[in-house]
């Protein structure tokens, strides 16, 4: 019998991933067939590899659009990573200028007001829901103030995860032009800003003053890009968020081992990042003709780089199906993916996760469950649900 893995199997999302069953498909069939027939890889070696390999494997991201590849998409709707070279890494270089270390970490602050006061609305709540009163919120929130939006858009940022909006584009077959709304914001608030007798020194400016190849980026792919960093810096920090909030919830040694050591917290989020991959895979295509562990792949082939799989190779980590806070290289992992197309918005993640740690042990004294919920499953691939709970404060 083939042996094959179904990354988009929408009941991995109730019952949690099968990581029993690719631990075989990494013993036994380490690129393996998906049914909708692309191509797994599950092996850190072969994952790492591959998302190095910029120049075999090309990010595209045109499924969850709803599109057949980047083929269909017109060059300025195309996101960062789907940006070949020289291009990405001149477009890349103006992520570095908002989300380089030297700015996020001046936002250290700001999150840390944001956190303390999703607590203090969560502790006087009968029930509060971990998810969207504290991890879904907190990402829009920074990210709207690190674009200077208005005041209301962190609840549409939020809607347009839940809905799939995040991940569509104008040539979306059910979207069209001129019908994205999170596309629409941008553009209207570019607008606005070159109305002004100087444009305010934020993204927008960095973008419009900026030069690709001797030219100006047009208005659509200032827009592209604008969207590109909310759904890499909103939607997939969310997930993040959502797991290290659950695990506190339902790990009450984990939560007790942070409060009585600090210290940990880091080791804490690089872990859930390994452990409970918030994003479990990422979708390439093969430029050429190529062979990946021993099996020929065609020029076009889509090609799954099997994260969640990688990041529990038992070639690479010992017991790698436990949590444990003390890990070694505790950053020796693929979330943020590998090589020069690594997620810059890293350390803004990184930073968010830290101190909505901290204040939620700041502040709580415990976490407590609500009897006859069923929990969503550690990993839940970005998160979704909610997550009741009592929130206790300290006192």
């Amino acid at each position: 019998m083939t042996i094959t893995f179904d990354p988009y199997d929408p009941q991995h999302l109730y019952d949690g991933v099968p990581f029993d069953h690719l631990a075989r498909v990494r013993h036994e069939r380490p690129v393996c067939p998906t049914p909708k027939g692309a191509w797994y890889l599950s092996r850190f070696d072969l994952v790492e590899g591959a998302l190095k390999d910029i120049d075999t494997f090309r990010a595209d991201l045109s499924a969850y659009s709803g599109l057949n590849g980047v083929e269909e998409v017109p060059k300025e709707e195309l996101f960062l990573s789907e940006l070949q070279e020289p291009t990405h890494g001149e477009v890349r270089r103006l992520y570095n200028a908002t989300f380089g270390s030297h700015r996020v970490n001046k936002l250290e602050p700001l999150i840390r007001e944001i956190c303390h006061g999703l607590v203090d609305a969560m502790v006087q709540a009968d029930i509060a829901d971990l998810h969207r009163d504290y991890a879904m919120v907190i990402p829009g929130l920074v990210m709207t103030h690190i674009m200077g939006l208005p005041e209301d858009t962190p609840a549409k940022f939020s809607a347009w995860s839940e809905d799939g909006t995040i991940l569509k584009r104008p040539c979306s077959p059910d979207v069209g032009s001129g019908n994205h709304g999170l596309q629409n914001l941008f553009a209207e608030q570019l607008a606005l800003r070159r109305a002004l007798p100087e444009m305010p020194n934020d993204v927008f400016r960095t973008l419009s003053e900026a030069r690709i190849d001797g030219e100006p980026l047009t208005d659509q792919q200032i827009v592209t890009q604008l969207h590109f960093m909310v759904q890499a810096g909103v939607h997939t920090t969310r997930g993040l968020l959502t797991h290290l909030v659950e695990r506190l919830l339902l790990d009450r040694d984990v939560f007790e081992q942070l409060r009585a050591k600090r210290q940990l917290i880091p080791n804490f989020i690089e872990e859930s990042l390994r452990h409970d991959s918030p994003v479990q895979r990422t979708s390439r295509r093969c430029t050429h003709e190529v062979e990946v562990g021993g099996v020929p792949l065609a020029s076009g082939d889509w090609v799954e780089m099997g994260i969640a799989s990688a990041n529990r190779d038992e070639e690479k980590y010992e017991d790698p199906e436990s949590f444990r806070l003390d890990r070694p290289q505790p950053r020796a992992h693929l979330t943020f993916g590998a090589g020069s197309h690594v997620c810059p918005g890293a350390t803004l993640a990184r930073l968010e996760a830290v101190i909505a740690v901290e204040v939620l042990l700041d502040r709580v004294e415990r976490l407590e469950t609500i009897d006859a919920v069923h929990y969503p499953p550690i990993p839940g691939n970005l998160g979704h649900d909610p997550i009741p709970a009592r929130v206790v404060a300290v006192r």
